[in-house]
């Protein structure tokens, strides 16, 4: 008989400590599944600047491929400098 009692004692003990357990884990796992989707929007974003510095690259590394041509010089000038050959005028558009 004693042991039919610690059996039944045991027994509500046993199932406090797994509905613990399973309230743990279950909560473990909503925060990893959180960071999880965090991290796929962090990788996404990261892809998409990975991209566009890709792209800056290749600009870039055309513009340095057209170092020797004057003309592609004088529309850099122009365009990043505001610089005017001797006789021209710039005009601004002040709308925009």
């Amino acid at each position: 008989m004693k042991q039919d009692k610690k059996k039944k004692r045991r027994a509500p003990i046993t199932l406090v400590v797994l509905v613990v357990l399973v309230a743990v884990v279950s909560v473990e796992l909503l925060r990893v599944y959180g960071q999880l989707g965090s991290a796929k929007t962090q990788r996404d974003t990261m892809g998409q600047q990975l991209e566009e510095q890709k792209k800056e690259n290749s600009d870039l590394e055309s513009d340095l491929g057209k170092a020797n041509d004057k003309e592609f010089l004088k529309g850099l000038a122009k365009d990043q400098l505001g610089l005017a050959e001797d006789g021209e005028r710039i005009f601004y558009d002040v709308n925009h």
